[in-house]
């Protein structure tokens, strides 16, 4: 007869086996602020507070590395066992991952100098202007150009794109959603109202964290488990609140 503390034992040994032979997740970002960025040497952001959160109902504590924007897209695309935020959803890539979320909801509009007369109503509008400040790649410029704009000005940050339109070398500016443009201006020292948002927006997609396809199916419903007990608590209020989402 097999005494009860061999088969302790085995049970035991059998878990670690289990533990060990699923590899540890690789958790990747970019600088996006205010959703994900690095300041004063540590990792901020509403998607960083998010996900520590959600880690934390998990009880892990992986490592999270940062990357430039195209790094970080192309380790997404050729990396296995990788979780990377905060990614917009859209048709083109949803088949492409795993998605955990939402997080939130995010909309890009068009910015206008305050006090500038251009009146724009509808993309059509947009087309008409001078010149577009917006970033030189990801999905803003890519949407732009599938919507055939001609007249794009492009630049590498978010910083360079609003100070051109305030010194009146752009007519509009595309780059950031709403919270976006408020952290921009505030790390510019810029007023508030330095640009008016246009009612006129190119996206409008849910935000989410996206994980490569090798990660199974049971592991990816353990992390959207755990981000719906984070979004139910009042932790995720003041954050959301904070950050004016």
């Amino acid at each position: 007869m097999i005494s009860r503390s061999l088969i302790t034992l085995a049970i035991l040994l059998s878990s670690q086996a289990l533990t060990y032979a699923v590899k540890p997740i690789q958790l990747i970002t970019e600088e996006w602020p205010p959703y994900n960025y690095v300041e004063n040497k540590s990792l901020k952001g509403y998607s960083t507070e998010i996900i520590k959160l959600a880690m934390k109902e998990l009880g892990v504590n992986e490592k999270i590395d940062v990357f430039p924007s195209m790094r970080a897209k192309q380790i997404l695309e050729t990396s296995k066992r990788t979780i990377f935020f905060s990614y917009i959803k859209t048709p083109e890539r949803t088949p492409l991952y795993k998605w955990i979320g939402p997080i939130g909801n995010q909309s890009i509009h068009f910015f206008k100098k305050k006090g500038s007369l251009l009146n724009i109503q509808s993309v059509e509008d947009a087309k008409k202007v001078r010149s577009i400040c917006c970033r030189s790649g990801g999905l803003v410029f890519e949407t732009l150009k599938k919507l055939r704009f001609n007249n794009l000005d492009t630049s590498s940050t978010a910083k360079s794109i609003y100070l051109k339109v305030i010194a009146d070398r752009c007519d509009l500016a595309i780059s950031e959603t709403k919270i976006g443009y408020t952290y921009w201006m505030n790390i510019l020292n810029q007023p508030q109202d330095s640009l008016i948002q246009t009612p006129v927006k190119i996206t409008d997609n849910p935000l989410y964290f996206v994980a490569t396809k090798d990660i199974s199916d049971e592991e990816v419903n353990s992390w959207q488990e755990a981000l719906e007990k984070v979004i139910a608590s009042s932790s995720f209020q003041e954050i959301a609140k904070r950050y004016g989402q």
